[in-house]
């Protein structure tokens, strides 16, 4: 290189540095500008949500409340302890996330609580009335142990609660979730799909990774990279049909639904197939069978590819028969299928700085969320430096990163470093056994930076990079990414 070219690449190098410490003091002067606008006397209605649910609570609840007096939306992340010093009523709609931790816009306002609790200022919020929604899944251990924790933290520092805690089980509140996204900012109408193509991707069976294909039935709805699409699952055919005759029905009654007489067999599509328990009113009966629980899966697309996809390992109940959301997608689902669908924004996901390096971390079926980031980029025509690193079982049967990314590696102006980590060889590795082995180069890559986005399964995966992050980072700086909004999450 010569000295010219060398002159011109720091000045480059420069140039990008200047850029990215203007964006983070914009960023800074926007939040506290968003701090300070907190009116006195406003009700705050203050949210932490990992994945947008809570977030859509909070508005509705925040609308709710606005019919009556005046009230600030605020997320955790951009609420102080001096804004809430001198409010007088808060609602905080708060979700849990992994083993009871608070989700990531979140972290920082529960640092803070706990450095106040420590340095002894039981008073600092003794104006403040208040009260916790939080929302969790009761199948973890872990139930609803942030909100609880804010609950507790809140009343250490001299707040007082308006109302007891109200615990909202993700279990069996499917409906009041529904409802609350109507009010939300970010609501999305359901939307209709088929299934179009159903790619398996790896070889063997048992644990099979699928990219499936969806094509609107109408015109194609909006969504980002990072976003969640709830999906509607059917039973099979040959499930309904074995339903109706174990209860003696014929597939050629029609059930009123919602004043409209349809096919049974349409009906107990998207059902619980619950045993009746009087078949004198089967008609009654029937109508009022609880719908299938929504299944969550992290969009592997973005709309400027005209299409939905998903990428799906399939699952196995302890009988072997295919799972209820996956089992649907992967094998049961025909082009003739139309079912229903809830696009869902999953605000943390979203990178809207795409001339920033990104570093993307993931196993199995978190090649989704990797998938649609790197897709947002190619589409952005990005030239940032990105460094994926992805984990899966066997080098034989699971090297599937071909056909996912396709040609973008050789045809864009992706500038694209991949590693990938194989378990089940003599050399055996997880992605967090790669990332220490390259802890000095990852640190480096960081600091230029970088965004880091994390997708899979929460349990094994995302916890061990989670904690090889504050190992290779250290807790401050690590807790500064957060805080920056650099740290991105969707893990499960």
């Amino acid at each position: 290189m010569t000295e010219k070219q060398q002159l011109i690449l720091a000045i480059l190098l420069c140039c990008a540095y200047a850029g990215w410490v203007a964006w983070l003091v914009i960023r800074h002067w926007r939040q506290k500008r968003a701090q300070q606008h907190v009116d006195t006397g406003n009700v705050v209605v203050a949210y932490a949500s990992q994945t947008g649910t809570a977030k859509q609570i909070a508005e509705q609840q925040a609308a709710d409340i606005a019919k009556r007096q005046p009230v600030t939306l605020i997320a955790l992340s951009d609420l102080t302890l001096e804004v809430l010093g001198r409010t007088e009523q808060a609602l905080f709609v708060v979700s849990t996330y992994g083993n009871g931790e608070p989700p990531d816009n979140g972290r920082g306002f529960a640092r803070k609580l706990q450095h106040s609790i420590r340095q002894k200022m039981g008073s600092l919020l003794d104006t403040l009335a208040f009260r916790v929604v939080a929302l969790g899944d009761s199948s973890y251990p872990d139930f609803c142990a942030f909100g609880e924790q804010l609950n507790a933290n809140l009343k250490q520092l001299g707040a007082s609660e308006s109302a007891p805690i109200e615990r909202i089980d993700r279990v069996g509140s499917q409906a009041l979730i529904q409802a609350a996204s109507d009010y939300s900012s970010s609501h999305h109408s359901p939307s209709m799909w088929r299934v179009t193509q159903q790619q398996q991707l790896n070889k063997g069976a048992g644990r099979e990774l699928y990219l499936v294909t969806l094509s609107a039935t109408a015109p194609l709805p909006h969504w980002q990279a990072g976003d969640i699409l709830d999906v509607q699952p059917h039973n099979s055919s040959i499930a309904v049909q074995a339903w109706l005759n174990k209860n003696g029905v014929s597939k050629d009654v029609f059930v009123p639904i919602d004043g409209t007489p349809r096919p049974i067999m349409s009906v107990l599509q998207a059902r619980q197939l619950n045993e009746l328990p009087q078949v004198d009113s089967l008609i009654k009966e029937v109508a009022e069978l609880p719908l299938l629980p929504l299944r969550s899966y992290s969009i592997a697309s973005v709309p400027a590819e005209g299409h939905v996809k998903l990428i799906i390992r399939k699952q196995y109940t302890d009988s072997g028969a295919p799972g209820l959301g996956s089992g649907w997608l992967t094998t049961f689902a025909d082009y003739d299928d139309v079912f229903c669908a809830y696009l869902k924004d999953n605000p943390v996901c979203h990178i809207a700085n795409t001339d920033a390096p990104l570093l993307l971390i993931g196993a199995g079926s978190g090649l989704a969320g990797l998938r649609s980031q790197l897709a947002a980029r190619v589409n952005a025509t990005s030239e940032a430096d990105i460094w994926l690193i992805y984990g899966e079982q066997s080098p034989d049967n699971d090297d599937v990163l071909g056909p996912v990314l396709g040609q973008w590696q050789e045809e864009s102006a992706l500038s694209l470093q991949v590693h990938k980590v194989f378990s089940r060889t003599e050399q055996g590795q997880y992605v967090q056994d790669a990332m220490r082995n390259m802890k000095d180069e990852l640190r480096n890559f960081i600091e230029r930076g970088a965004h880091i986005y994390v997708c899979g399964s929460h349990k094994g995966m995302g916890e061990a990079v989670h904690n090889m992050l504050i190992t290779i980072l250290g807790e401050d700086a690590f807790a500064d990414i957060v805080d920056e909004q650099r740290y991105h999450r969707d893990t499960y």
